[in-house]
């Protein structure tokens, strides 16, 4: 069984000292079904590496002079959601990831820990370190509380992604600024005069950085920011009042896949001609945008090259080094696409 096979290496290796986590700890850490981790520790019971009780957690009861020494290449990626709920573009890179860690012979965890995720993570974070003492960690779309209490605690830590204010972990990231700098100046190019910003309601730290490039590009333009929840009535919502506007912009810039798609799609129901009457870029990459009509222009990050830093500093890490505060920046590829046109003034000039 895989599962038990998993589970008694971590136990021979001292990854809990005393007590196992719960079973729904370790159903949601492995991604399996509570009664398949039942079942394997049944067979560790039966191995007498662990004793239950009614009531209590299982207790670790394997002979210490049996452990193996703790290696140093264990990574947990932390995750607000089960990895199938995640964007397509960062399975992509997690898997390279993991992919390059595991050839050189590492351990990676998925951790799903939403309660991580909140204003007040630190109960929760102490007990996912009590559970995975000797580990890497790698943070994703990480909260600025998260952050500072990793920090804080002087944990090997990585950020995949933009550190917050204050925060000095290594991070691997788009270079955001750059990249909505240049949307600005190719939108400015065109002869847009008018845009319009469609930004999470809750950013992360690369959102800032976007919405700062993009008005570093777009100086002497107008820019109207559109806060939008992560729903598709939120998105549809802001372009209906949008639309309704006296002067509506001509150009839209979107920082997520998923709000992309939904305007071109209202806009087409709207009748609204993308891009003769509206433009429209997208800073992130999705693979179903390569299948919409006008496939949008984009900006598309190389997974592996992302991947690739993530394992240079991971590995630095495990090795032992210091940790230093570094900040790896990869500009996106643009990607062109059938969503980029001059405002329709332009075109009646013409």
């Amino acid at each position: 069984m895989e599962v038990a096979t998993f589970l008694r290496q971590r136990l021979l290796r001292g990854d809990w000292p005393q007590l196992l986590p719960s079973e729904m700890q370790l159903a949601q850490e492995l991604q399996v079904g509570r009664n398949t981790v039942r079942a394997a520790l049944a067979v560790l019971e039966d191995e007498g590496l662990l004793r239950s009780a009614v009531g209590r957690r299982r207790e670790v009861i394997a002979d210490p002079k049996t452990r193996q020494r703790r290696p140093g290449k264990a990574l947990v990626l932390l995750l607000p959601a089960p990895w199938q709920s995640l964007p397509p573009a960062s399975l992509l890179w997690m898997d390279a990831l993991r992919t390059r860690l595991q050839t050189d012979g590492w351990q990676v965890t998925f951790a799903v820990e939403p309660k991580a995720f909140r204003r007040t993570p630190a109960a929760p974070l102490e007990a996912l370190v009590a559970r995975h003492p000797s580990a890497v960690w790698l943070l994703y779309r990480s909260t600025a509380p998260m952050q500072r209490w990793f920090q804080k605690q002087q944990l090997r830590t990585v950020i995949a992604g933009s550190c917050h204010t204050g925060v000095t972990l290594p991070q691997v990231d788009t270079d955001y600024r750059a990249t909505s700098r240049h949307a600005a100046s190719r939108l400015l190019g065109l002869g847009h005069l008018h845009l319009a910003v469609l930004t999470p309601a809750a950013p992360f730290a690369g959102d800032d950085e976007s919405l700062r490039g993009f008005r570093e590009g777009a100086a002497g333009a107008t820019v109207q920011l559109i806060t939008v929840k992560d729903t598709k009535a939120s998105v549809i919502h802001a372009l209906r009042n949008l639309l309704a506007a006296p002067h509506r912009p001509t150009a839209i810039y979107s920082l997520e896949a998923r709000q992309t798609a939904t305007a071109l799609s209202y806009l087409a129901q709207q009748g609204i001609a993308v891009p003769s009457q509206m433009a429209l870029l997208s800073r992130d990459h999705d693979p179903l945008l390569e299948h919409l009509v006008p496939e949008p222009a984009r900006y598309e990050r190389q997974p592996d090259a992302f991947a690739k830093k993530l394992a240079h500093l991971v590995t630095a890490l495990g090795a032992g080094l210091p940790l230093k505060p570094s900040q790896h920046l990869i500009m996106p590829t643009f990607v062109r696409g059938e969503t980029l046109g001059p405002p329709p003034v332009l075109k009646k000039n013409r």
